[in-house]
């Protein structure tokens, strides 16, 4: 507006020095060149509003969020700090951001009690690169690169390993074709279809308690209860998916949004390894809801076939929430694994920094090992935002408990405290 101002102030003093001698044809280019520039102040301001929607910062309301858009940041869906935009041009975009997440936590195994400083999988420290070019027809090319940079990585972090070193690990090589009307195409290393825990949940508490409950803590061991000693039995081993199809080297495509929020998914993975999603999310003003279903074939080495369910509601005016997921796999050997979780939540605002998230979850499975097997844990967690500075605090509790009929296991209690910085 200011460029608008200071052209139209220019065209009145060459106007007034030359005491009306400007002929027809000057003053409709002096108009001309008004217009050129109002134009290319419209097009700075759409171009800042497609770099803000890039980089995460809100600008529309939560009903016209798509499934694409939810899924872009499922670690952190509703952080507002914004990527560092490195290149731009009439039709493309590179972008730069990253995380770090680190955790203090204290671990009770029944026979010891140690404190261990490590970097979270639950959404890892990672640096990330961005790209976007718009085509002809309709068209959009995407590329990203992530790489996870971690010191004590929670999966390799144990009672007799608790300093294991740096990992660093490519997490995403990915290029994408889309079209509004035709949907998405993706070919690299990226997300499955059917990875859900991450996004389907509106607790506000995801990167603090995710809904696969072991990435807490998956690298810690149980131990013995009849010789009081370390077993080789971790957490991961009854609660993490450490083998499904999650983050892949694969090709997927996603449909477009229809029918008020609903959107189709599959993935194509080495091995004959594929899955199938379909996906309902929307938002009103009273609710917003996300419901899914998913299939995957040979998502472990010994299990053919699994099938999930998943639904969560959450109470616009009140920021109460529910969450529940169900899990149901076949193994190679005829065992039949199940699993479910539950999970309460509130999402509120206590102070002027930002959303405060409460909840508390039980989750519960099966034989998803060996025959006779039985996991259970329970969390209590709080999370606090603080939007300015790109920064979430959070602290809980949670309870692992394994019985199996080979081993008696002793409950594990972890206490956690853990810092997320986005930028």
């Amino acid at each position: 507006m200011k460029a608008t101002t200071y052209t139209l102030l220019a065209c009145l003093s060459l106007f007034a020095t030359t005491s009306g001698a400007q002929t027809i044809e000057q003053i409709e280019a002096y108009e001309r060149r008004i217009e050129d520039q109002q134009r290319q102040l419209d097009a700075m301001r759409a171009e800042l509003e497609t770099l803000k929607q890039l980089a995460g910062v809100k600008t529309a309301s939560p009903a016209a969020v798509t499934n694409r858009e939810i899924r872009k940041s499922t670690v952190n869906p509703e952080s507002s700090n914004a990527s560092f935009v490195v290149r731009r041009s009439e039709n493309s975009v590179l972008t730069l951001s990253g995380r770090v997440h680190r955790v203090v936590m204290q671990v009770d195994d029944g026979a010891s009690r140690n404190g261990f400083f490590m970097d979270s999988d639950q959404g890892p420290s990672v640096l990330r690169a961005d790209a976007s070019t718009e085509a002809s027809n309709g068209w959009k090319i995407s590329g990203a690169l992530e790489v996870g940079m971690q010191s004590n990585r929670s999966f390799m972090v144990s009672q007799d390993n608790p300093n294991p070193g740096t990992d660093i690990q490519m997490r995403e090589a990915n290029v994408n074709f889309e079209h509004d009307s035709i949907g998405k195409f993706s070919i690299g290393r990226g997300l499955a279809a059917a990875l859900l825990y991450p996004e389907i949940d509106l607790s506000g508490t995801v990167p603090a308690a995710l809904l696969n409950v072991g990435n807490l803590a998956p690298g810690m061991k149980f131990v013995d209860r009849a010789t009081n000693e370390l077993s080789s039995i971790q957490v991961f081993q009854h609660f993490v998916d450490t083998e499904r199809l999650g983050l892949v080297d694969r090709f997927r495509y996603d449909s477009p949004t229809f029918g008020g929020g609903l959107q189709l998914s599959g993935t194509l993975a080495a091995d004959a390894r594929w899955d199938a999603a379909a996906r309902y999310y929307t938002s009103g003003d009273d609710w917003t809801l996300r419901a899914a279903t998913t299939y995957e074939h040979k998502p472990f080495r010994d299990v053919q076939d699994r099938v999930t369910l998943g639904l969560s509601a959450r109470h616009n005016a009140t920021g109460l929430s529910l969450t529940a997921a169900l899990a149901r796999g076949e193994a190679t050997d005829g065992r039949q694994g199940t699993g479910y979780v539950v999970k309460g939540g509130w999402l509120t605002n206590l102070n002027n920094l930002g959303h405060t998230a409460f909840s508390i979850d039980y989750t519960t499975g099966e034989d998803a090992i060996i025959d006779g097997e039985d996991s259970d844990s329970i969390g209590v967690f709080v999370m606090q935002k603080w939007n300015e500075v790109g920064l979430d605090l959070y602290g809980g509790f949670r309870k692992y408990e394994v019985k199996r009929p080979d081993i008696d296991l002793k409950p594990l209690d972890v206490l956690a405290f853990g810092v997320i910085y986005s930028f």
